[in-house]
């Protein structure tokens, strides 16, 4: 057998863009060279025969994570250092196993995801596809500081970003608001200027960058949004002017539902009178509101987990689609999001997102039912397969 050359074979698969049924696909170094009605997709000489089972689908692509994202006490020494790289390959193989074959991470301890980002290109390390910002860019004293590089006045703000871009960002991601639990004159305040997310867009945009925001507040949203921002990430207290100019402007929104439900569920669990952990439980459902409203509008939507969060984990970063479901959305409509809108929104349309002919083999075989119907089948059994690899 030609062990470059592979033929699959199955009964029901949604493809991102449609369902068939008795499906064929040939892949030939981890790339799709042909699929269609079996009948039609002949198996090439040499190749190695695999009978997918259960629903195939696309694998998840997650356009909000942060491999390594621990609060940072004392001084990085390099054996802190080595642990902390360490923990990011193993979170992206976590992340992998859950069914994610390519992640956008928003913003790691000393930039760190972008040597993982470099390790799994040059096969070091097996992981999902990593697009990286590096460090992100915030205000002095703003959120996610930890993760961020303090930037003050917008030609400061315009050098940060010129500098996370020198230094590898394959996208820059701005902390434009507070959590929802920072003091302020509103729920997540806005902590950059207009002037100040004006110059950053322009900055990244004029370097083939695009501006991922975390933002909360609806100053923060509606300013990112006017400022000509890629992406919203969380977006908790948007209203529904911002959603309509979402809309026409084509900004995607990444809702990240995880984040709160994660922190709640866990959090609370843990520690029961912690008053962030309240305060994210009393967002929730407007946060799943504003998902489902959005969708009704035709505002663009991403599948982000914000994995790496606090208590948010890497190998459950298939249950945002269940969550996505509860807001509202369809299971279709969540898989899309997972699939054709992730990979649209990270610039990877061209080779993942969907089970088509010039695309890469990388998808997922679910064991326990059809998640079409039932998204809780994503909680069961699966199989994994990377550039047309089992790799569970």
């Amino acid at each position: 057998m030609d062990g470059n050359k592979r033929y699959f074979t199955g009964r029901w698969i949604f493809t991102g863009r449609g369902i068939a049924e008795n499906f064929a696909a040939v892949a030939e170094n981890g790339v799709i060279t042909a699929f269609g009605p079996a009948g039609e997709v002949p198996c090439p000489p040499g190749a190695e025969r695999t009978e997918l089972r259960g629903w195939v689908t696309p694998g998840l692509l997650d356009a909000h994570v942060h491999l390594i994202c621990s609060d940072l006490h004392g001084e990085m020494t390099p054996r802190r250092a080595a642990l902390t790289v360490c923990s990011g390959v193993s979170n992206a193989g976590k992340l992998l196993s859950a069914g994610v074959v390519a992640c956008r991470d928003l913003g790691s301890v000393c930039g760190y995801a972008l040597g993982v980002r470099d390790a799994v290109e040059e096969r070091l390390v097996r992981g999902p596809k990593i697009l990286a910002a590096g460090l992100s860019v915030c205000a002095t004293g703003g959120h996610g500081g930890f993760i961020s590089m303090e930037c003050d006045g917008a030609e400061a703000v315009r050098r940060g970003v010129r500098t996370v871009i020198r230094d590898g960002a394959d996208v820059v991601k701005l902390m434009v608001s507070g959590g929802v639990n920072s003091p302020g004159p509103e729920p997540g305040p806005c902590e950059l200027t207009e002037a100040e997310l004006a110059a950053a867009v322009e900055a990244a945009h004029d370097r083939g960058r695009k501006v991922a925001v975390h933002a909360h507040g609806a100053t923060a949203i509606r300013r990112s949004v006017l400022a000509g921002v890629d992406s919203v990430e969380h977006g908790v207290f948007m209203t529904e002017d911002t959603m309509d100019e979402m809309a026409a402007r084509g900004t995607f929104l990444v809702p990240t539902l995880s984040a709160p439900y994660y922190a709640v569920e866990e959090g609370l669990r843990l520690e029961p009178g912690n008053p962030d952990h309240l305060r994210s439980k009393s967002v929730i459902q407007r946060h799943r509101r504003v998902l489902k409203r959005c969708a009704e509008k035709g505002v663009k939507i991403a599948f982000g987990t914000d994995a790496g969060n606090t208590y948010d984990p890497y190998d459950r970063a298939f249950y945002e689609l269940v969550l996505m479901t509860e807001a509202g959305l369809s299971p279709r409509e969540a898989f899309c999001a997972a699939t054709v809108g992730s990979a649209e929104l990270m610039g990877l349309s061209d080779s993942l997102g969907e089970i088509a002919a010039g695309k890469r083999a990388s998808f997922i075989s679910w064991l326990d039912g059809n998640p079409l119907e039932d998204i809780q089948s994503v909680t069961g059994k699966k199989e994994i397969y990377l550039d047309g690899e089992k790799i569970c």
